[in-house]
Formats: structure tokens, C-alpha cells, sequence
């Protein structure tokens, strides 16, 4: 028996029997198979495997990335070290398992602070992509952060509930706001249908009625002219219903199916574009709440004058649009994160850091998307296209947040 052995364990009735460590009371931890020398190396042996277990899990906590992974191990192990068969230094075992649990608890406490960080930023985010009233976009972003709101890790358990809550209660409220949406959309065009439908009666029974040719033609216009007053409807009805109400009155194919249906020249479209694109200059110099609702009521306007062909007014309003939204999404997680009461040099750091890193988070999903445009095998023109469009916007907004990044600097310099 080495002096090792018979300082932690001795034999006793051809048992042998582990002695009592601080904290580890003295128990039996097997019998004497074939003689003393052999048994006690056996249950050494034993508790050196037992080591080198330990010597593993603190090299992979020490060299690879998800350390937090590795504290359900630590914990097993320091679990069975008051029932382990084994002849050692049981409370230097656990000490050093104490040191790597506290770590590794220290490690994910700093890890949940950070999702907690991060994942504030992503509801914020949130917010701003509900808000937008572009509904297939809006649903396309969110679909996208919910995703990053999956790779994000856990936060602290006493937070767990309110920010899961507080993120889901978005995406509740927008999809219910969404629902609403579509349904008082159906039932508009059900009532726009109902009109034209009302016209075609009209038309039929004027049809029917035995007037004279002239007093006929009249009221035939008359109600032709109405026609042209109804709003849009989707395209594939209105031409079912266009062709019934020609068989009545000979109205000529209608042109359009636009709100208000007007023959605008490509000259008034486009001067009616550049009167809204002064306008949303202007709301540049409004407070972010009221320039993001003046933007909003423009967009509307911009897409009820109708298609332009004229590519830089094109840009130059979806550039205006974005800097504000870009610019209010900015304000509004700067009012969500900073103190209260920071100077004005303080507060514009504040939100360079803020918006360096939405760039950085921005350039990445670039790139990612510009590696992976080499592999798109589309097929078709109209898929091409779709896929720059989107492509384009992406650089655009990048621009855009560079843009304000500038200023800010700009602003950070003349400063004192």
C-alpha cells in the first residue's frame, strides 16, 4: 500500500473503504477480489479516470466557443463525486469543479446580458417593421427577425417571459392588424363590385326601355361617365363585368382601373411625382414621428399617380423615403436605449454607436446576399428582376444609413 493509498483509503474485512474527506464521509467502495495491492490500485486507476474526465471537459470549456454548453456536464460531475468508486483527492476534484461551475455561470450570466442587449434592438426593430404600411414588406422583414430572434440565445430567466411576451405581442398585433386589413379590403371590393354591378342593372334596364335614340345615347353617357368614376377593383372582375355593361351601353374598353382613372400624360405623372418629392424634402425638416406619418400619407399618393418610367425620379424618392424611415427607426431606439438627460455630444455618440452597428449588421446581410446571387438560377426575366430589385434596395438602405452616419459625424465634429 503506497502512502498515498493508505492516507485516503484503507481495507477492513476485505472491504475497502474510502476515508472520510471534508465534506465526503467514509463509505465502502468495493471488496478485495484478489489481494489488497491490487484492489487499491483498481479503485486509484479508477479515480484517475475519473480526473481525466474533468481534464476534458475544462480544455473543450477553455478551447471552444460554446462554453455554456458544458455546465450540465460540470454539474453531473461534481453530482457524483460523493458516490463515485474511487480512491483520490475527492475534494480537489471539486474544488476545481466548483471553479469551472462559477465560470461557467458567470460566462452565460454575461452571454443572457447580451441577449438581453440584442434582443431589445430586434424588438425595436420590430416595432419600426410593423409600423410600415407596405404589408407584403413589413411581413417579409419580420419573417426575416424572427428568424434572427431564434439564433439569438437565452436571456436571464426573470426576463425570459417579458421579452418573449413583449416580442410576440408585435407579431400578434401586426398579423391581427393584417387580418382586419384584408378583410375590410374584401368587403370594399365586395361593396365597389356591388356598385358596378348596380350600373349594369341600370344600363340593362335602360337598354330595355323603348326611348328615343337620342335621349338614349344621353343617358347611356351618363352612365358611362359614372362607370369611370367607380374605383379599382381586381382586374380579372372588372373585365367580366366591363363586358356585360358594354352589351348595354357600347361603352369603348375602359383604359385604366386606377383610383380617380384619369388619362394622365407621362408629363403630368412625372410633375406630379416631383411635387410629391418636394414634399417629403420638406418633411426632412419635421420632428421623426411627423415625418415618418408625412412620409407614410406620401407613399400613398405616390403609388395612386401611377407608374413612372423616369429612373431618377424613381431614386430619388425611395431615397428620400428610406433616409426618413432609416432616420426615425435611429430616434426611436436612442429614446428605448440611452439615459436620460445626456448632453448633445453624448447623445449624438450615442446613436453613432447605435447605427454603426445596424451598418455593420446591414453590410453582413449584404454580403451574404451578393455571395449568393452568383448561385440564383432564376430562369425567368421577372424573377431576375424581383431579385435586383430587392438587391438594389439593400444597397440603398446601407446608403442611406451611411448617410446619416456621415451627419452625424459631421455633427459630432462641430461640437464642443
Amino acid at each position: 500500500m503506497t502512502d498515498l493509498q493508505q492516507e485516503l483509503a484503507f481495507i477492513e474485512g476485505g472491504k475497502v473503504i474510502l476515508r472520510e474527506q471534508d465534506g465526503f464521509p467514509q463509505r465502502e467502495i468495493g471488496e478485495v477480489k484478489e489481494d489488497e495491492a491490487t484492489a487499491l490500485q483498481f479503485f486509484q486507476d479508477r479515480f484517475e479516470s475519473l480526473k481525466e474526465k474533468v481534464d476534458k471537459v475544462q480544455l473543450q470549456i477553455e478551447t471552444e466557443d460554446n462554453k455554456g454548453s458544458f455546465l450540465m456536464k460540470v454539474l453531473n460531475l461534481k453530482e457524483s463525486l460523493s458516490t463515485f468508486d474511487g480512491i483520490g483527492d475527492f475534494v480537489a476534484l471539486k474544488e476545481r469543479l466548483e471553479m469551472l461551475e462559477k465560470m461557467l455561470e458567470d460566462y452565460i450570466s454575461q452571454n443572457r446580458k447580451r441577449n438581453l442587449e440584442v434582443k431589445t434592438t430586434l424588438i425595436e426593430e420590430a416595432k419600426s417593421y410593423a409600423a410600415n404600411p407596405d404589408w407584403r414588406e413589413a411581413t417579409e422583414k419580420l419573417k426575416e427577425l424572427r428568424q434572427r430572434w431564434i439564433r439569438v440565445g437565452a436571456v436571464e430567466e426573470d426576463k425570459k417571459e417579458e421579452v418573449e411576451n413583449t416580442f410576440q405581442a408585435i407579431y400578434d398585433e401586426f398579423y391581427e392588424k393584417k387580418k382586419a386589413f384584408h378583410e375590410a379590403k374584401k368587403e370594399m371590393m365586395a361593396a365597389r363590385e356591388n356598385q358596378y354591378e348596380a350600373l349594369i342593372d341600370k344600363a340593362k334596364k335602360l337598354h330595355n326601355d323603348k326611348i328615343e335614340t337620342e335621349e338614349l345615347a344621353k343617358k347611356s353617357n351618363e352612365l358611362v361617365e359614372e362607370w369611370k368614376s367607380l374605383e379599382n377593383i381586381p382586374k380579372e372582375k372588372y373585365a367580366l363585368l366591363l363586358k356585360e355593361f358594354k352589351k348595354y351601353t357600347q361603352v369603348g374598353r375602359k383604359t385604366g382601373n386606377s383610383k380617380n382613372v384619369k388619362s394622365h400624360s407621362k408629363e403630368s405623372h412625372d410633375k406630379e411625382k416631383l411635387t410629391l418629392i418636394e414634399e417629403l424634402k420638406a418633411a426632412q425638416n419635421l420632428s421623426p414621428d411627423e415625418a415618418i406619418e408625412k412620409a407614410k400619407d406620401i407613399q400613398q399618393k405616390w403609388k395612386n399617380t401611377g407608374k413612372t418610367f423616369n429612373k431618377s425620379l424613381n431614386e430619388e424618392y425611395f431615397t428620400l423615403n428610406d433616409y426618413i424611415f432609416e432616420k426615425g427607426f435611429l430616434e426611436n431606439l436612442f429614446e428605448r436605449k440611452a439615459k436620460k438627460d445626456l448632453g448633445e455630444k453624448e447623445a449624438v455618440k450615442f446613436k453613432m454607436n447605435i447605427l454603426r452597428d445596424l451598418i455593420s449588421r446591414d453590410q453582413r446581410e449584404l454580403n451574404v446576399f451578393e455571395e449568393n446571387l452568383e448561385k440564383f438560377n432564376l430562369g425567368t426575366q421577372k424573377l431576375d428582376k424581383m431579385v435586383g430589385f430587392k438587391h438594389e434596395k439593400q444597397k440603398r438602405k446601407l446608403a442611406v444609413k451611411q448617410q446619416i452616419m456621415d451627419e452625424l459625424r459631421d455633427l459630432n465634429k462641430n461640437l464642443k
